[in-house]
C-alpha cells in the first residue's frame, strides 16, 4: 500500500502492524476477549490485516487523529470510529 507509506512518513509515525496470518489474528482475538490487550481485535477471518489491507501505527492521539483525517480523505477508513485509533484499512 503505498498511500499507507505516505500517510505514515508524512506524519513521521511508526508502523506496528501489518499482515498477520490467520493463526496470528487469532492468538490476538483470543488475548483481546482475556483483556490482555489495549485495542480491540477482530475475529480471525474478519480482520483486513489477514487480507494485506490494514496497519497499525504509533504515534500520540492528536497525531492518529489528523491522520485518520488524512487517511479517511483519500478514501480509507480510520479504526478511531471504532475505538481502534492505531488501526487504519484500505
Amino acid at each position: 500500500m503505498p498511500w499507507a507509506r505516505r500517510l505514515v512518513d508524512s506524519f513521521g509515525a511508526s508502523v506496528s502492524s501489518t499482515y498477520r496470518t490467520h493463526s496470528q489474528q487469532a492468538e490476538l482475538y483470543r488475548r483481546y476477549l482475556a483483556g490482555l490487550t489495549d485495542y480491540p481485535a477482530a475475529p480471525p477471518g474478519q480482520s483486513y490485516h489477514e487480507y494485506g489491507r490494514a496497519f497499525d501505527v504509533v504515534a500520540p492521539w492528536y497525531i492518529l487523529r489528523r491522520m485518520g483525517q488524512v487517511w479517511e480523505s483519500w478514501g480509507g477508513t480510520w479504526g478511531g470510529h471504532f475505538r481502534d485509533p492505531i488501526h487504519f484499512q484500505a
